[in-house]
């Protein structure tokens, strides 16, 4: 069995981030000043294993966060989230690299995509969209 979690946010970290995407690990730090950002959350996940190999199915949350000025539309956080998309699964059989770490990716899925409104706060207004991606991870001998 190996530890798959550093591989697999390291693999989505350099994804979203080649896009200039500010991106954080677990959370965001305090002074964040970008209008957009992303959060990427720790990996969840359980063993598939067989009696030949090791396997790991896994979930990962890209939080992608924003505000902007009251009445502003979310067509920039719409737009952020289609570049992040295009860039992580540009094809229904697209997967990330993980072979450095001596690992495969298989089946990756956008498995759901929630967007939440907060509301204003100092005349500024919030909304996020929960994008959680399901992989199958298989280790290489």
């Amino acid at each position: 069995m190996k530890d798959t979690n550093n591989p697999l946010f390291k693999a989505y970290f350099n994804a979203i981030s080649a896009l200039d995407i500010p991106c954080y690990e677990g959370e965001e730090p305090d002074d964040v000043k970008h209008n957009i950002y992303v959060v990427i959350s720790d990996p969840v996940g359980s063993d598939t294993s067989t009696s030949n190999s090791f396997d790991q199915q896994k979930t990962i949350q890209v939080a992608v966060h924003s505000w902007s000025y009251k009445y502003a539309s979310s067509s920039g956080l719409n737009n952020t989230v289609d570049s992040i998309l295009q860039a992580i699964l540009p094809t229904p059989n697209s997967v990330l690299d993980l072979s450095a770490d001596n690992l495969q990716m298989m089946n990756l899925t956008l498995d759901a995509d929630r967007t939440e409104r907060y509301g204003e706060l100092a005349s500024k207004n919030y909304i996020s969209r929960f994008l959680i991606f399901k992989q199958d991870i298989f280790v290489l001998s």
